[in-house]
């Protein structure tokens, strides 16, 4: 390029001068130029990449809001089965012997609380492991063990009563009934200490989920 000008300008020292001159403001332009449009291709570039981030950013927090939907929904089932659960377990567990107009009445009515307690631990179970998927691993952990326990409670109390009774042959209430009373009053005092805890852990996980409880106070 100095050779270019040179040549059109002439070999003196002025020349040389002016050739360096436009020589340099060639390059300065062409430099220009070739900054101008890396910036603008960055800036599309720059442009584009926030448009896809905004995109992404959009998609993940319509995501995380239908977890959220799904476990605020979940929350409130296996509230509300923990709680049918433990209404029934409450009956069961009252302290005065219910009484009943006759021994066939009252018979039933102890086989509908047996039978009760484990549909609604079954209920429950079912609930919870379907919806483990939108939980967390430690709340996964707490909700668990209320349902491990209920289910155990429940089946016990049936293996301890009903389960050594064969119902397809006439009943000797006169053994039956004080085993029965007996096995209400030991699932009182032997569960309720235990079960109570784990209730208190699930009332404060669900809380603390549902952004109510800041910090738990129940340790494991």
């Amino acid at each position: 390029m100095l050779e270019m000008f040179l040549t059109a300008f002439g070999g003196g020292a002025a020349a040389l001068a002016l050739a360096a001159f436009l020589a340099r403001k060639f390059v300065d332009l062409q430099v220009s130029k070739a900054l101008a449009r890396y910036k603008t291709e960055l800036e599309q570039k720059s442009a584009a990449l926030k448009t896809e981030l905004s995109i992404y950013a959009h998609e993940q927090n319509v995501g995380l809001s239908r977890i959220d939907e799904q476990r605020s929904n979940a929350i409130q089932e296996i509230y509300g089965l923990a709680t049918k659960w433990h209404e029934i377990y409450l009956e069961i567990c009252q302290p005065e012997e219910p009484d009943f107009p006759t021994a066939e009445m009252k018979l039933q009515h102890y086989y509908n609380w047996s039978t009760n307690l484990i549909n609604a631990a079954e209920d429950l179970s079912i609930k919870v492991r379907d919806s483990a998927i939108f939980f967390q691993e430690d709340s996964s952990i707490v909700i668990g063990r209320f349902g491990m326990a209920a289910t155990k409670i429940s089946c016990q109390f049936y293996d301890d009563t009903f389960g050594k009774v064969d119902m397809s042959k006439d009943p000797k209430y006169d053994a039956l009934f004080p085993l029965i009373e007996h096995e209400r009053k030991k699932l009182a005092s032997s569960s309720e200490g235990e079960f109570s805890h784990l209730r208190d852990l699930l009332i404060e996980e669900f809380r603390k989920l549902m952004k109510a409880e800041r910090e738990p106070r129940v340790k494991l």
